[in-house]
């Protein structure tokens, strides 16, 4: 009954695929198709990759991309794909782009559009969709896609016909990427995916993307030179850096900013490592939990804001970390997140690069030359001290069985450098490389932002690879966090995408096991059972590794470090270890 019941399905699709687009667009119809308009727009606006998992809904897409020379990377969950679209974004700051079949390849897809909903990551995914006709007559996967997403995108909509689908598209790319970056959902009937494109919809020209967008801009120069003067006047002034300034600043460009603003600036999500970590200019992490010498901005007197805004990552909302009495500076091109959890007291609303310049341009003209000198000695003394602090913690580790992660940061730093990646899933094992390795590089230091998603960590990664296919990926995550995805260990194999990937294995829910314990006194559905992941990885290709003592840690990271394909490193550490910089109140 199974296997009948499963062809019945089949034969159904067929049918739906014969009746939705007459005799179907053959090989010599796709490039004249909807599909082919969608492929042609994405190819004008220099797409050259996209990621996905085939379907009935979308097999014309495939093929229009084939023909337009996109390659499809193929993966195993619609949410990885999404995710390592993401990726790539973060990575570049252009939109990445996931390919998806309708029905539940859509709602798989839910996950990884709310992930980079909270990171301001530009993602544009493409659904296939049931046609519409068929909605309310029983027709099989259907759903209101758009609707389902919609909370969770920047915009959600079903395109009706394939007139105007270049346009569409291109509109969506705009749409992804300002003012605050995020996900577009675009859900395509199969029927209109297979449906010739009209004459007027193919003659619509899409132009290339700029990332930087339009930096002609009219500057308020009475809201500059306020905030200008307010800095100036500043003793403790500091430069908070979030995702909205992310690609507007490419290269060195930011830090040349800063340095002549004379402000010390910590960098949030997207941002990280636009400013270096270098504890003269930029002083790390923008979150009091992972980073000691942020906890110094409770005593500023001024805090500028560059395409960031206050919310619980950054200073819990304003409400426990700035003084009451702290001038806030907020320069943003998005104005829904001016203000948010705590009114600005000068904003400047437009194009973030253009306004920073000009603004460190006046500071430049106004510092007094040893203003706050003493100001930036005192972070520089927080941010070494902040860094002596984690040596002196290795050498006091309490004794127990296992490996500690802060021992797995300690023998991995000997490989991290400028042009190192650092991927840093959600769960408890990786806080320590969460709050022990700086940003160094744009697009080379990505966690799980606010969504806190589990298991992302590793599409994210390939994603990232991707982008950067010279520089080595390391990649954080747990054994609960590693089932979400592990199959796309076997993507980057057959890739050859040479991702590293290390495993804390505590055979446990960590965070919440902890949680309950300290609330309850006992836990409650937080233990997994002990599997050899590193097996796991042999079993798909990848080189693996296991250790169960602190001395085998070198030796297992130094050949990670020289292999040159795809690797995992199965740790066995100590349950609870908790999360570094505990003297902070936030779990």
């Amino acid at each position: 009954m199974g296997r009948r019941a499963a062809q019945d399905r089949r034969d159904s699709a067929e049918m739906t695929r014969r009746e939705s687009s007459g005799s179907g667009a053959g090989p010599d119809d796709v490039l004249g198709s909807g599909a082919g308009e969608i492929a042609r727009a994405m190819r004008a606006l220099g797409v050259i990759r996209v990621f996905g998992v085939c379907g009935d809904h979308v097999n014309t897409l495939y093929r229009a991309c084939f023909l337009n020379g996109i390659e499809i990377i193929g993966v195993r969950s619609e949410s990885a794909a999404v995710q390592m679209a993401d990726g790539l974004a973060r990575a570049t700051g252009f939109p990445g782009v996931a390919i998806v079949t309708g029905g539940p390849g859509h709602t798989n897809a839910v996950t990884g559009m709310a992930v980079a909903q909270s990171a301001a990551s530009p993602v544009v995914v493409l659904s296939g969709l049931t046609p519409i006709s068929q909605r309310e007559r029983g027709g099989q996967q259907v759903l209101h896609q758009a609707d389902i997403v919609r909370t969770v995108t920047k915009q959600a909509i079903e395109a009706p016909d394939a007139a105007h689908l270049a346009e569409t598209v291109a509109r969506a790319f705009r749409i992804a990427c300002a003012p605050t970056p995020g996900p577009v959902s675009l859900s395509i009937p199969v029927d209109v995916l297979a449906a010739p494109a009209s004459a007027q919809g193919r003659g619509y020209a899409v132009r290339p993307m700029s990332l930087a967008g339009c930096e002609w801009t009219a500057l308020d120069h009475r809201g500059l030179d306020a905030a200008a003067d307010s800095i100036a006047r500043a003793e403790r002034p500091c430069l908070v850096v979030g995702s909205g300034a992310w690609p507007a600043f490419a290269g060195a460009a930011l830090q040349d900013a800063v340095l002549r603003s004379g402000l010390p600036a910590f960098t949030i999500d997207q941002a990280r490592g636009l400013v270096p970590d270098d504890g003269k200019s930029g002083f790390g992490y923008a979150d009091p939990i992972f980073n000691r010498a942020f906890r110094e901005v409770r005593r500023s007197d001024v805090v500028v804001l560059l395409g960031a805004h206050l919310d619980f990552h950054t200073c819990f909302g304003g409400e426990q970390l700035l003084d009451p009495a702290c001038a806030v500076v907020q320069i943003h091109a998005d104005a829904a997140r001016i203000g948010m959890c705590r009114a600005s007291d000068i904003s400047l609303e437009g194009p973030v690069r253009p306004l920073f310049e000009a603004l460190a341009s006046r500071l430049e003209q106004l510092r007094e030359s040893d203003r706050h000198a003493r100001w930036r000695a005192e972070l520089e003394l927080a941010f070494a001290a902040g860094k002596a602090e984690w040596a002196r913690q290795l050498r006091e580790l309490p004794p127990g069985s296992g490996i500690h992660p802060l021992q797995v940061c300690a023998s991995l730093a000997r490989h991290v450098h400028e042009r190192s990646a650092i991927m840093i899933d959600g769960g408890d094992f990786v806080h320590w490389p969460r709050a022990y390795f700086s940003a160094l590089r744009p697009g080379h230091w990505m966690d799980a932002v606010l969504m806190g998603n589990l298991g992302g960590a590793l599409p994210l990664g390939i994603g990232a690879q991707l982008a950067f296919p010279d520089d080595p990926v390391w990649i954080f995550t747990g054994d609960g966090g590693f089932g979400f995805y592990s199959w796309e260990l076997a993507t980057a194999v057959e890739r050859g995408l040479p991702i590293k990937v290390i495993l804390g294995n505590d055979s446990a829910w960590g965070i919440e096991k902890r949680l309950q314990l300290d609330e309850y006194g006992e836990d409650v559905g937080c233990n997994l059972p002990y599997a050899r992941y590193d097996r796991f990885a042999e079993l798909v290709g990848a080189r693996g590794f296991h250790v169960d003592s602190p001395d085998q840690l070198d030796g297992a990271l130094d050949a990670m470090a020289a292999e040159r394909g795809p690797c995992l490193l199965n740790v066995d550490i100590r349950r609870l270890c908790g999360r570094p910089l505990t003297d902070f109140p936030r779990y």
